[in-house]
């Protein structure tokens, strides 16, 4: 039997080929690599809650837009045609019309309104500094969590590279404790030992792979990519930032943290929104005026014109004014309580992230110098078993001792740039690591 492969079945047989291939073996896409800084801007431009925050500007500057027009006078065109049934008698012309033509321009000015238009605009502007202030508060939280995810795909491929390490140390044992089983310097206990702690490294291997893949999707997600995303490399911070005083940081918090300036704009808000209420008391002067064109027939030439001045007082309209002027008294006694505790608070954040920065740069020495003992201890163990002065237990807890260490310099080292960016976050304001 002879088997014939048309262009489509070969194409098939291709496709199912590819698809039997083990995983190792097929192309796989490239792996997007960020910088911190790009993730940041990536994350801040698809992030919903940071999105929404910037919407939230829009709107304030609608509403100053809106106040300012309200100090412009008002004009409109208008223009008529009619036509009926019913006939009219026109004396211009001395015969039976049933059509009307008529066009009106009007203008209003507003004189005089007890200050209300001064006030909104007031409250106008403070919307729109709070919800500047309040986006800034989001890019800089969402900038956190970004940061969180980065340095969290960062550690992850250095444990992935500490396991791998682990493993080849593993195998270097396994073949030191077979070679001294041949040559009767030891056990089958030895080898045994040093099989078990190899498959454990082969396992802690495979779990720091799938952490760092899911490390990788999580920091896609973030930044708006469906798939694994990679910090560049050295992305891990060693040494923090050079900080100010703490009263000098104290006080830059409570002058520019978001928080704290979002929560004062609002108080500011709240206050004209209060002085606003009280104009319901005051009279107002408006001006209008317009000019007519009508007549039975087109073009119209039949003109008027008028001019008036409005002035209005209120008396009595069932105490709204005193209820609006209780609520607006109300929203801001708490907008000023807020106001104050967002300043107290800014202050105790900044002093706890710059603190917490102090630890986690001891914390990073601390590590480092762990690392470099661990590793010279275990350099002499591993000396000390080829001739035979140490045994398999000595040799795995020196191994056991250098792994638990790099893991350490990892954490310690992602400890440190999140607190950076909890700073940051705090302040309102980009922290980086010295060099």
């Amino acid at each position: 039997m002879t088997l014939r492969f048309t262009p489509a079945g070969s194409a098939t047989v291709a496709l199912l080929a590819v698809a039997l291939l083990p995983p190792a073996l097929v192309a796989q896409a490239p792996v997007l690599t960020v910088t911190l800084d790009e993730a940041i801007e990536r994350s801040v431009a698809v992030d919903p809650a940071a999105v929404n925050a910037a919407s939230g500007i829009s709107s304030a500057r609608a509403d100053v837009l809106q106040a300012r027009g309200a100090w412009l006078p008002t004009l409109s065109l208008n223009s008529t045609y009619a036509n009926s049934s019913n006939q009219r008698f026109d004396q211009a012309t001395g015969s039976l019309v049933s059509e009307n033509y008529s066009a009106q321009v009007a203008t209003g000015l507003e004189i005089f309104d007890g200050g209300r238009r001064l006030a909104e605009s007031r409250s106008a502007g403070a919307r729109e500094r709070a919800a500047s202030a309040a986006y800034r508060e989001q890019r800089f939280r969402t900038a956190l969590t970004t940061t969180e995810s980065f340095y969290g795909a960062a550690a992850a491929e250095e444990l992935v590279a500490a396991a791998r390490q682990r493993t080849d140390r593993a195998r270097q044992q396994l073949e030191f404790a077979r070679t001294r089983l041949e040559v009767g310097t030891a056990t089958r206990s030895d080898v045994l030992r040093a099989e078990l702690e190899l498959g454990n490294a082969e396992l802690a291997l495979l779990e720091a792979e799938s952490g760092l893949r899911t490390a990788r999707l999580q920091l896609g997600q973030r930044i708006g990519v469906a798939g694994e995303v990679q910090p560049a490399a050295s992305a891990l911070p060693e040494r923090g930032p050079e900080l100010p005083s703490e009263e000098e940081l104290t006080a830059q918090a409570e002058r520019s943290a978001p928080a704290a300036t979002s929560a004062r704009a609002s108080y500011d808000e709240r206050r004209a929104a209060r002085l606003s209420s009280m104009t319901q008391y005051s009279p107002t002067l408006r001006a209008t005026g317009g000019y007519d064109w009508s007549a039975f027939r087109f073009p119209p030439d039949e003109r008027s014109w008028s001019l008036r001045l409005i002035a209005s007082l209120p008396v009595l309209n069932g105490f709204q004014r005193e209820a609006s002027v209780t609520r607006a008294r109300a929203a801001e006694r708490t907008a000023e309580a807020r106001a104050r505790d967002a300043s107290i608070a800014a202050r105790v954040a900044a002093m706890e992230a710059a603190r917490e920065i102090g630890s986690a740069e001891r914390r990073v020495e601390i590590a480092r110098r762990s690392t470099e003992l661990a590793r010279e201890d275990l350099r002499v163990q591993e000396e000390r078993y080829r001739i035979g002065a140490a045994t398999i237990l000595d040799l795995q807890a020196s191994q056991v001792a250098l792994t638990e260490a790099e893991v350490g310099w990892v954490r310690a080292r992602q400890a440190l740039g999140v607190s950076v960016a909890r700073l940051e976050a705090v302040l309102g304001e980009p922290v980086r690591p010295r060099g």
